[in-house]
C-alpha cells in the first residue's frame, strides 16, 4: 500500500512561494517553501540534450522576453537566458539538491509530446532521491509508462476539462490521486484529491472542506 499522507500534511504551494519580489518556479520561490514547511508543486520540461529543467510554460516569452520554445534548446543555449534579465531557469537536479527531502514535492510533467526519453531521465534523477514526492500529469501516456516501468511511484492525473475527464474511468486503477479544477470540487472518487488553484484567503475558505488538499497562491 502507498503512502499518501505527505500529499495532506501541508498547504502546497503553486509554483513554489512566489510574489511582487520572488519569481515562481526559481531557487528562491523553493527556498521560501522550506523555510515555511510547505509542499512545493513544480513543472518540468526535458531540453533537446535531456536535461530536465522547471519552467511552467511551453515557450520563454511570458517570463524572459524571448519567443523560443523551452523544449528546443540545450541547456546551454537557455542558461544564457534569464527570467527578468535576472534569474536563471532551475534544472530539476539542483533543486532536488536544496530540497534534500525537508518539504514533499509535486511534480507536473510537461510532456505533449510523448517523450519516453522524458519518463527515462526522470527516473534517473527519482530513483535515488530520499525524499517524498508525487507525480502529475494531463498526459495518459505518461501514466501508461509509470504504471508499466514504476508501479512504486505514486502518480496523479490531472483533470482539466471535458476530455481527460473522461479518462478518469479507463485510468482509476493506474493512479494513485486526481488534481482538480477547483471549479470541479467536489469531485466525486474515492482517490486522494487535490484542488487547483487557490488564488486568495476566501477561496481557500470556500474550498478547503471540498477535497483533500489544495494548490495555492498568494495566501501562503
Amino acid at each position: 500500500m502507498k503512502d499518501l499522507s505527505f500529499l495532506k500534511q501541508t498547504l502546497i504551494a503553486h509554483r513554489g512561494v512566489h510574489n511582487s519580489n520572488v519569481i515562481e518556479n526559481t531557487i528562491g520561490a523553493f527556498t521560501k517553501c522550506v523555510d515555511k514547511n510547505y509542499i512545493i508543486e513544480l513543472d518540468i520540461h526535458i531540453l533537446k540534450d535531456k536535461t530536465i529543467v522547471i519552467y511552467h510554460d511551453y515557450d520563454l516569452y511570458r517570463l524572459c522576453g524571448v519567443n523560443k520554445i523551452i523544449e528546443t534548446l540545450s541547456y546551454e543555449q537557455l542558461s544564457k537566458i534569464k527570467i527578468k534579465n535576472k534569474y536563471t531557469i532551475p534544472t530539476l537536479k539542483q533543486v532536488m539538491h536544496i530540497v534534500n527531502g525537508k518539504v514533499p514535492i509535486l511534480i507536473e510533467i510537461k510532456d505533449v509530446d510523448n517523450n519516453s526519453n522524458f519518463e527515462e531521465e526522470l527516473v534517473k534523477i527519482l530513483d535515488n532521491y530520499k525524499g517524498s514526492f508525487a507525480i502529475q500529469t494531463m498526459n495518459p501516456f505518461v501514466i501508461d509508462w509509470f504504471y508499466k516501468n514504476r508501479k512504486n511511484y505514486i502518480i496523479g492525473l490531472i483533470i482539466l476539462n471535458d476530455i481527460n475527464y473522461k479518462i478518469v474511468k479507463k485510468y482509476i486503477k493506474k493512479i494513485d490521486f486526481v488534481s482538480v479544477n477547483k471549479k470541479n470540487l467536489p469531485f466525486k472518487t474515492d482517490k486522494l484529491t487535490i484542488g487547483w488553484t487557490i488564488k486568495n484567503k476566501e477561496e481557500y475558505e470556500k474550498y478547503k472542506d471540498l477535497c483533500d488538499n489544495l494548490i495555492c497562491e498568494n495566501i501562503l
